[in-house]
């Protein structure tokens, strides 16, 4: 279920919906401050398994709610968060009268480039394995009234840097979820991973790394020892995506990135800056991908 499909399920639970806020269809925080009734969660439709196509945080202020991910079922309680990746299949089996929360989406490019690429937090293995933490009272208030920053600059549509200042305050609050998260020596841990599992995490490091300069699937694969046929074999297992789609992931979030934020360099220079060959073979590769050209795509900026 892709973000925009959830905010048309999220706008008609609209006796528990008190805020929703939606930036760019990237980034969307909504906060549920009364009970949900039963057919309010059918209105969202966690009650059959879905797999969302971005990823959800859900904290909860009051109540509890039972939670299938994967199928294997978790209890999510009052000061807790619960992380849904891309690739879970998740299902919400039951909540208390008197349940409250947030809810956080975020799109893949921008969840990666937010909670993964800007700092080596809860690693993302782990994160897979056990996706609920609970927060002392006073840590969860902390990250409440970091999304209550976050809503506020999501509201500021008129910043010049708009985009950025609501990043970087995105990244304020995973840098503070993960404060409190290690901060506990029990998180403090080397996880046993399959080999499988390694060769993923090693992948997605390469891939911030090297993912302007290497489009090939070859390149990371021999980083790796193994073969392309085997790497996106893994891939497409641990994540859903193959190697050449995490590629093309990673190169469209550079692509519209060094668009929106440098709108002073030329499509040629992004262009060079990406490797890409020639401008030809980079505007084909961004128009298949966003559906417009890199020229189109900065002038609706600006619209």
């Amino acid at each position: 279920m892709m973000i925009a499909e959830l905010l048309r399920n999220l706008t008609g639970c609209k006796d528990a919906l008190v805020s929703l806020e939606n930036f760019q269809d990237d980034l969307v925080l909504t906060e549920f401050d009364h009970a949900l009734s039963e057919r309010d969660v059918n209105g969202v439709n966690f009650l059959s398994p879905t797999r969302y196509e971005a990823l959800m945080l859900i904290g909860v202020r009051k109540g509890e709610m039972t939670f299938q991910i994967d199928y294997i079922t978790h209890q999510v309680q009052e000061n807790g968060i619960v992380w849904i990746m891309p690739t879970h299949i998740a299902q919400l089996i039951r909540i208390t009268p008197d349940f409250k929360c947030w809810m956080v989406l975020l799109s893949k490019s921008l969840g990666c480039s937010s909670a993964h690429n800007s700092t080596p937090l809860i690693p993302y293995m782990q994160l897979k394995k056990n996706p609920f933490s609970l927060f002392d009272p006073e840590e969860f208030h902390t990250l409440c009234s970091d999304l209550q920053v976050l809503q506020r600059r999501m509201k500021q549509e008129t910043h010049l840097f708009h985009r950025e200042i609501v990043i970087n305050t995105l990244k304020t609050f995973f840098l503070d979820m993960g404060n409190f998260f290690f901060s506990r020596r029990e998180n403090v841990f080397s996880m046993v991973l399959t080999r499988r599992e390694e060769i993923f995490a090693s992948f997605l490091t390469l891939l911030s790394k090297h993912c302007t300069e290497e489009h090939e699937v070859s390149f990371y694969a021999g980083k790796l020892c193994i073969t392309p046929q085997y790497l996106s074999l893994v891939l497409k297992e641990q994540s859903g995506r193959s190697a050449s789609r995490w590629i093309q992931d990673a190169l469209m979030m550079e692509a519209r990135g060094l668009l929106r934020i440098m709108p002073y360099i030329s499509v040629q220079e992004v262009t060079n800056r990406l490797h890409f060959p020639d401008q030809s073979t980079f505007g084909k590769f961004f128009k298949k991908h966003a559906g417009q050209s890199p020229v189109a795509f900065r002038k609706g900026m600006k619209s």
